[in-house]
């Protein structure tokens, strides 16, 4: 998979260093909640993970927006996946249930489920909003690596994380969010170090 392009940041941004700094407190522990993510969904195999109350898929254009801008920006198409809208407790327990157990503190936006390939986004995001929208494109390149088995050859998961970071990122800055498109970039950075520890 093609990896996203780098960033530039502004020169002479005064609070560049500070942030760093300061994500680098909290990203320690969603790098880990991550990381354990990706092997657990990896890993549960054919249980069902279905969204609250909802018998079909989402079809929108901006479902169909991101997986242009996914398939655009990695060469490879997306793959058909069902998006879902779920409620945050739904998410928080798919992924704290199998992951680590217990949440400190985190609140889980979107979630790629490969045993039923289903993308569950959280039901207070606003799809009308490019941060929002996203948290789809980051599944998405999780979908495109389970579909294309690359999960199966990485070192550890955070590279997987760090790809789809990466391209979230770039989605991000192609509506002029360079802020935020920054530090996701960086938590993507944390995530790639495989050895790195927590």
């Amino acid at each position: 998979m093609r990896k996203a392009r780098t960033l530039q940041c502004q020169d002479g941004h005064p609070d560049t260093a500070e942030a760093l700094w300061d994500l680098s407190r909290p990203a320690h522990g969603i790098a880990r909640v991550a990381c354990v993510l990706a092997l657990a969904l990896a890993a549960i195999g054919p249980a069902p993970a279905r969204a609250d109350g909802s018998d079909g898929c989402l079809e929108a254009d901006w479902i169909a927006e991101a997986r242009a801008f996914v398939a655009e920006e990695t060469g490879i198409p997306a793959p058909e996946a069902c998006v879902r809208m779920a409620s945050k407790a739904r998410l928080d327990g798919l992924v704290f249930a199998v992951g680590i157990g217990v949440s400190h503190g985190e609140t889980v936006a979107a979630v790629y489920v490969p045993a039923t390939r289903e993308i569950l986004l959280a039901d207070d995001l606003d799809p009308g909003t490019p941060i929002a929208r996203s948290y789809l494109v980051h599944e998405l390149v999780h979908a495109q690596q389970f579909t294309s088995r690359v999960h199966e050859h990485v070192r550890c998961p955070g590279v997987l994380e760090a790809d789809a970071y990466g391209t979230q990122a770039l989605y991000l800055s192609t509506w002029g969010l360079r802020e935020e498109a920054f530090l996701l970039q960086i938590l993507g950075m944390f995530q790639s170090a495989c050895g790195y520890s927590y």
